[in-house]
């Protein structure tokens, strides 16, 4: 059976939107609050007090569209599902660890507040798109099959550079 990314993406708004909702109205307090308290001995050891002025708070919905792609995610086999999830959500708990981290290092450091946006986009950067990276580790035979589904013509020839040039 081929994949059907209109049904996927259907999927993946109709999960989105309420649980980013959810995030949003009560989750957000009670994951801040649990970081606070993880991740205060790595925290404390560099002078910070309270994680709740951090604008990295922002970023920590990054969870929602992770859970929702390992939810979705066709043909994912059930242990690699639940194992993808759970060292998923530890490894996005340490880059948002390392977020704040970075972003209070910067903030000290700095002698104009630009100088510690520039420090902190790069990563805040990536800890936008690391959940989509993991995902795309542990969903990457699916996410193979999508592309050669997407890139395999009507006449079942690839659309690759040459198949293109001796036509026409």
């Amino acid at each position: 059976m081929k994949p059907r990314p209109l049904l996927l993406f259907i999927e993946f708004a109709a999960l989105t939107v309420p649980l980013t909702w959810f995030w949003v109205v009560w989750a957000q307090d009670a994951y801040v609050a649990f970081f606070e308290v993880a991740a205060r001995p790595v925290l404390g050891a560099l002078g910070v007090v309270n994680v709740a002025d951090s604008p990295a708070l922002k970023r920590f919905v990054s969870y929602v569209p992770f859970v929702v792609l390992m939810v979705i995610t066709p043909r994912l086999g059930l242990r690699r599902r639940l194992l993808g999830t759970g060292v998923g959500l530890v490894l996005i708990f340490l880059c948002h660890l390392g977020l704040v981290a970075v972003e209070h290092i910067a903030v000290e450091a700095a002698t104009r507040p630009e100088d510690s946006f520039s420090r902190v986009f790069p990563l805040a950067m990536f800890a936008d798109a690391f959940p989509f990276i993991l995902w795309a580790v542990i969903a990457n035979r699916f996410l193979r099959e999508l592309l050669v589904v997407a890139f395999v013509t009507d006449a079942g020839k690839s659309g690759d550079a040459e198949g293109s040039e001796s036509e026409g």
